[in-house]
């Protein structure tokens, strides 16, 4: 699901943030007496009594609400015709994305578990939406599960996120809490020894643009350095570091440039 999120821009059009994981999507008809602004307050005030924080409270004029939620939503991506809900049409759609005048987004984290909450409000039949997905956050240091959730991740794309790799702030040192994360990588890259790989580096878009890359490429080879000691062939790995190059979501929110902040596993053809 792709969420609208702060901040805007100099056309007050909303930042955007992805989130995947288990959805539920329903479109709903509001009373005749009851007006898009009461919908919109009250499933603000539901969200804020859950602990729910506010990603973006947007109604027109205060930011550009029908643009961004039809090209979002709408045409040209489609995203809510894509759920196919069961007995909906696709006028009904049309009217909802296509007038939206009153948006939600938030989230809420516990500790298993991040869900996102969006809500679109129609000036057109009474139409609104609630969707809410729910994230299951990584377990830290499972070691038994992480190898094989490699595997399958570099056996369909290529590539693999290397999560639970933690770094000091600004530094290419490597702490203790990244043990559990470095110990499974080295059991899939022994078990993969035929394989080669990149280890690349990524940074978010805050600060020096010639600093993050040598800081991206730096603790890669730090991760390598530290996979050497655990027996895992230098010549399997090569450190490479495209600093904020290649993002993976906004840099335009704290959430954002914590996604962005990552090393990745890519197989090499050699």
């Amino acid at each position: 699901m792709t969420l609208l999120v702060s901040p805007l821009d100099s056309k007050k059009i909303p930042s955007q943030l992805a989130a995947e994981g288990g959805l539920t999507s329903t479109i709903y008809q509001r009373p005749e007496n009851v007006s898009s602004f009461e919908v919109h307050a009250s499933y603000r005030k539901v969200l804020e009594a859950a602990n729910f924080d506010i990603l973006l409270d947007c109604v027109t004029g205060d930011c550009n609400t029908k643009q961004s939620v039809q090209t979002t939503y709408g045409y040209p991506k489609k995203e809510m015709r894509n759920r196919k809900y069961n007995s909906v049409n696709e006028s009904t759609i049309a009217y909802l994305v296509g007038w939206g005048n009153h948006y939600l987004s938030a989230r809420k984290k516990t500790a298993d578990n991040t869900y996102y909450a969006m809500i679109i409000i129609s000036d057109q039949r009474q139409l609104y939406s609630v969707d809410v997905v729910k994230v299951q956050n990584m377990e830290e240091g499972t070691v038994t599960l992480a190898p094989e959730l490699l595997e399958a991740k570099i056996a369909s794309e290529g590539k693999a996120i290397l999560h639970g790799l933690y770094f000091e702030t600004g530094k290419d040192i490597l702490t203790d809490a990244s043990q559990p994360a470095l110990n499974a990588i080295a059991i899939y890259l022994k078990k993969n020894s035929a394989d080669a790989y990149y280890v690349v580096g990524h940074t978010d878009d805050t600060g020096n643009v010639d600093d993050n890359v040598s800081l991206s490429q730096n603790r890669a080879k730090a991760v390598i350095a530290t996979l050497l000691k655990l027996d895992v062939p230098a010549s399997q790995l090569a450190a490479y570091g495209v600093g904020p190059f290649s993002p993976s979501s906004t840099n335009r929110s704290d959430l954002g440039k914590s996604q962005n902040r990552r090393v990745e596993l890519v197989l090499r053809i050699r």
